[in-house]
């Protein structure tokens, strides 16, 4: 994570070996366990995928109306003016329902493909909660790569409960958007990866993940 900050304070993102889940926000990283447990991590801790970037808001619009997770995002959309942009997204507020979920470690090779560990998660639902939801809204095109569409992760306030977001009802919130203008990946230098067959489809396994349904 100390070489991830180079390039971001803002961002989420998965552990090395998926022990869970990872949200950056003002520059400090935390982790959220398929036990539940949530901590600040040290940067000498390795991740296998993390999006970031150095976090300045263009919009900030404040929202007093309860919203659910669908109508937040189409709320949301309202004030996106490019289809095709790359959006990160600070929701800051408080939530009567908060869903989300952690995957826990994988412990030896072969390592089964994400899509087929829908079984394994743990979820975790939270009431009445102050939070902050990290993440991003990035275009379809971009599927693969990452995940076309909204993601977001989730802190709470005390710093003890997060994870992906499955679900969410806000109270009221205050959001934040920083429309990005380049898109930077870092390939793994690893062997497994290089000797990888990356040519199938994996779009539909892609929205399974993200939805975490079986």
């Amino acid at each position: 994570m100390g070489s991830v900050k180079k390039h971001g304070d803002f961002g989420l993102g998965a552990p090395d070996m998926l022990d869970g889940e990872l949200l950056m926000n003002n520059g400090k990283v935390y982790q959220t366990t398929a036990s539940g447990q949530t901590k600040q991590v040290a940067d000498s801790l390795t991740t296998s995928l993390f999006i970031t970037n150095f976090f300045k808001a263009d919009t900030v619009i404040n929202c007093t109306a309860g919203f659910n997770k669908e109508r937040a995002f189409q709320w949301i959309d309202s004030f996106l003016t490019n289809n095709n942009g790359m959006y990160a997204i600070r929701i800051t507020g408080m939530f009567d329902y908060v869903k989300t979920r952690a995957f826990p470690p994988m412990q030896q090779e072969p390592f089964p493909p994400l899509a087929s560990m829908t079984d394994k998660q743990h979820f975790f639902e939270l009431h009445n909660v102050k939070g902050v939801l990290v993440g991003y809204k990035l275009p379809y095109y971009l599927d693969g790569v990452s995940i076309g569409g909204y993601h977001f992760h989730f802190l709470s306030d005390k710093k003890d409960a997060g994870g992906h977001i499955i679900d969410f009802n806000w109270q009221n919130a205050v959001i934040e958007i920083d429309e990005l203008h380049n898109f930077n990946t870092q390939l793994p230098e690893s062997a497994e990866f290089k000797k990888m067959n990356l040519k199938e489809n994996k779009h539909d396994d892609l929205r399974k993940v993200e939805t975490g349904r079986n």
